[in-house]
């Protein structure tokens, strides 16, 4: 009996500890506009909180939304010491583009207050943008700038470690 209960013990340890991820929204939208704006909902909630246009445009004009005047590189980290900004704004890829890729910090949308990050890919011949994904931290800790937008669902890892403690457990007996 104690053997169960530690083992339930360790399988709640892991629920716990797996409750924060990086989770990242896919959006592969190519067709931006150029003059004018499309209103984006970036996180996946039904709501739109940011405007877009391939010019680098951005604007946010809510509560909920804010957004850097800058571009962020590959391993900065984005927390509360970065000055947010709202209104529009269009920043400037110089010295930030990475693999044809730029990275804006947005923080606070609505599903929460949350820091992550919109990729863009980045058309030097136009320069022009088109946005590829938006990337958080469902925790509301900060989180850091990662060349890849394809982070292992921290579900994926708890799983694989609870069959593994499980059947482990079951060969004990």
């Amino acid at each position: 009996m104690i053997k169960k209960t530690l083992a339930l013990a360790g399988l709640s340890a892991m629920t716990l500890s797996a409750n924060a991820s990086l989770i990242t929204v896919e959006h592969n939208i190519t067709d931006l506009p150029y003059s004018g704006y499309v209103q984006i909902d970036i996180d996946g909630d039904g709501l739109k909180e940011i405007n877009l246009a391939s010019n680098r445009y951005v604007s946010v004009f809510n509560y909920d939304t804010y957004f850097t005047r800058s571009y962020s590189l590959i391993g900065d980290v984005i927390d509360a010491s970065i000055a947010w900004k709202q209104g529009n704004y269009w920043p400037n890829p110089n010295g930030y583009v990475q693999d044809d890729l730029l990275y804006l910090a947005v923080r606070n949308t609505t599903i929460g207050h949350y820091y992550g990050y919109m990729t863009y890919e980045y058309h030097a011949s136009t320069d022009t943008v088109s946005l590829r994904s938006y990337t958080y931290e469902n925790s509301g800790a900060p989180i850091t700038v990662r060349a890849s937008t394809v982070p292992i669902p921290a579900a994926s890892w708890l799983l694989g470690s609870a069959i593994l403690f499980l059947a482990g457990i079951r060969r004990k007996k």
